[in-house]
């Protein structure tokens, strides 16, 4: 007698989240550790190489990491990854609005964290920028922002029909091309030094800042995308292939986690090493 038995189990989070999501969430905050690195990689080997310089030791190793990373920093693939990455995070956090269980509590949530952030950055600015020698660990808007503001404005036609929600992305994109850019310029010839993140340039270097518009007009592509295409089923559209895709996931389920925590690591690693290269 044969019997076949089948053992039962909770499917985990990668088997019921939405595969594709996760994966592009995960490879595009793994650009963004690859670029601040590539960033700190390159002023800490110009330090270590100018301080081996001054003691008579090899700095050679040193000028060389030095000069590639900084080539990255200001050449046009960095300018690329960078619009990959922001263009990305926006347009999929648009997809994701048809799965969450609230939109309201969601943009609560990640407004709320914006503002601790921008406090936090700007305490930590006023007492550890000059002693770390950065030109600003100001974060007063930044990609958090933009996405938490868009969701915010999203909650508000979400339960329209799509014509809502191509009116409000043909306004956003209108804002973006006409009025952006007339604000600037007034500010510009005026001289006001009107300090507006959300639409203009602000009046001093800040990290990570980017404005509202036009990535506000990408969040809404994705949720218009979203609308069609996840909202009917809210099932994933390619089932993964392998176990080889579990670490991009992994990031991209807890990617406002790595983002966040990244430079809390970064920052001590490298001054720790500076103090056996410096």
């Amino acid at each position: 007698m044969t019997a076949t038995h089948s053992i039962s189990r909770k499917p985990g989070a990668f088997e019921k989240r939405i595969h594709e999501i996760d994966f592009v969430r995960g490879f595009l905050i793994a650009l963004v550790l690859m670029d601040h690195l590539f960033c700190w990689l390159w002023q800490y080997n110009e330090g270590w190489a100018y301080s081996a310089m001054q003691a008579g030791r090899p700095y050679e190793f040193y000028k060389a990491m030095g000069d590639a990373f900084r080539f990255y920093w200001y050449s046009n693939a960095r300018d690329i990854v960078r619009f990959i990455a922001l263009f990305g995070f926006c347009f999929v956090s648009g997809i994701s609005t048809a799965f969450s269980r609230n939109n309201w509590i969601r943009a609560a949530q990640m407004i709320a964290f914006a503002f601790a952030l921008a406090i936090g950055s700007n305490i930590l600015n006023a007492f550890l920028r000059e002693p770390l020698g950065l030109d600003s660990m100001r974060i007063d808007f930044n990609v958090i922002a933009v996405l938490a503001w868009s969701t915010l404005f999203y909650c508000f036609i979400q339960n329209r029909s799509w014509k809502g929600l191509v009116a409000m992305l043909l306004g956003t994109l209108l804002i973006a091309w006409y009025f952006v850019p007339w604000l600037a310029e007034v500010n510009y010839e005026k001289n006001l030094n009107i300090y507006a993140p959300p639409f203009i340039e602000p009046d001093a270097a800040q990290a990570d800042w980017m404005p509202l518009f036009p990535f506000m007009c990408f969040f809404l592509m994705g949720a218009l995308l979203s609308y069609f295409v996840y909202a009917p089923t809210k099932q994933s559209l390619i089932k993964h292939k392998g176990n080889w895709e579990r670490p991009l996931c992994f990031m991209g389920r807890h990617s406002l986690l790595f983002y966040v925590c990244h430079q809390m690591i970064l920052i001590p690693f490298f001054l720790l090493l500076d103090v056996f290269l410096g």
